[in-house]
Formats: structure tokens, C-alpha cells, sequence
């Protein structure tokens, strides 16, 4: 081969390569995105902006209370999360998002579906730590003296064409506290 085919080859590849990362969304993009979905859908939309191991992860912190439950005979977290006609059995083969949105479902109804409201969202920055950027945004509710604002931090982890989040700490604390009623 060729000085130049390989010269050529090469710069192809690199074109190729550089309009890929270019396509990709953002971290702050996905970030906008997600506030966006929770302002407009409620929490239901959060299980679609998950990391599928963060998927997994919240399953895995959460099927020790199911486990408690079927051992005891019961079924009214079951009942509560999926249906009555969910058993045991496909709750443990169910996909993690399918989980994760059956609990979403719940907690959207114990709040009667009212979705994040906020009136202006500011991304303030990205710390890259590896692979993964922590986006740090501040959402602000009302104006003038009577505005409050709260400061979220998103961690994201590449994922296909985009970036998806990892288990927040509100998830893993939902987790914790059914599974500190276990120990009650």
C-alpha cells in the first residue's frame, strides 16, 4: 500500500471517528433534557434518563424488601408497586426499567402526579472524574426576593450515543428507608 492511501485512510477514519463524538448529546444537554422530561412528565420520566446498571443497582438495593414480603406470605408492596396480578416470580424476572417505573408509578400517584415545577434552570458547570461528569445545575422557583433556588448535582456516565445518569442519592435513599423497615 501507499503512502497516501494509508494517509487517506486514516484521515477518514478519523473524520468518522470526531463526527461521532460530535453527534453525541452533551452531558449538560441530557441534563436540560431531564429536567425538562421531570417538569413536563412528573417522576415517571426519570427511569429513562437511568444508566441500565443503575437500573439494576436500585432493583438490587430494593428486592431484599420483596424478598422479606414473599417470605412472610405477603403481597402488599407488590400489590402496591406492580399489581395483583404481578407475582413473585416475574417481579424477580422483570427488566430493571420496568421496575424501577413500577415504583416511579407509585410514587407519582402517592404525589398525585404533580411534576417538577421550577422557573428557570442555569447549568452551572461539568467536573469530568474518569468517564463520568458530574453536572451541577440550579433550579429556581419564583423571582425577585421571593426566589428560591436549589443546587442538583447529575452524575452521568457514557452510554451508546449519549450519557446516562448513575443511581442518585434520592433513589439509593428510598431504598434504604424500605429496607430499614425490614429490620423494624
Amino acid at each position: 500500500m501507499n503512502l497516501n492511501f494509508l494517509t487517506l485512510l486514516l484521515a477518514l477514519c478519523l473524520a468518522l471517528w470526531s463526527g461521532q463524538i460530535q453527534a453525541q448529546e452533551s452531558p449538560e444537554e441530557v441534563a436540560e433534557d431531564y429536567f425538562e422530561a421531570m417538569q413536563n412528565e412528573g417522576l415517571i420520566a426519570t427511569s429513562r434518563f437511568m444508566h441500565p446498571s443503575a437500573l439494576a443497582e436500585f432493583k438490587s438495593m430494593v428486592m431484599p424488601v420483596y424478598d422479606a414480603e414473599h417470605a412472610s406470605g405477603g403481597r402488599q408492596l407488590l400489590d402496591l408497586t406492580f399489581s395483583p396480578t404481578v407475582n413473585y416470580a416475574q417481579l424477580q424476572a422483570m427488566d430493571p426499567l420496568d421496575f424501577l417505573n413500577g415504583f416511579m408509578n407509585v410514587v407519582t400517584a402517592q404525589n398525585g402526579n404533580v411534576p417538577l415545577q421550577f422557573d428557570k434552570l442555569e447549568v452551572l458547570g461539568t467536573i469530568a472524574e474518569g468517564e463520568i461528569r458530574h453536572v451541577l445545575t440550579r433550579m429556581t422557583m419564583g423571582v425577585g426576593e421571593l426566589a428560591l433556588s436549589q443546587i442538583e448535582v447529575l452524575s452521568f456516565i457514557p452510554y451508546e450515543e449519549t450519557w446516562l445518569l448513575q443511581l442518585n442519592m434520592d433513589l439509593k435513599g428510598l431504598a434504604t428507608a424500605l429496607r430499614s423497615n425490614l429490620r423494624q
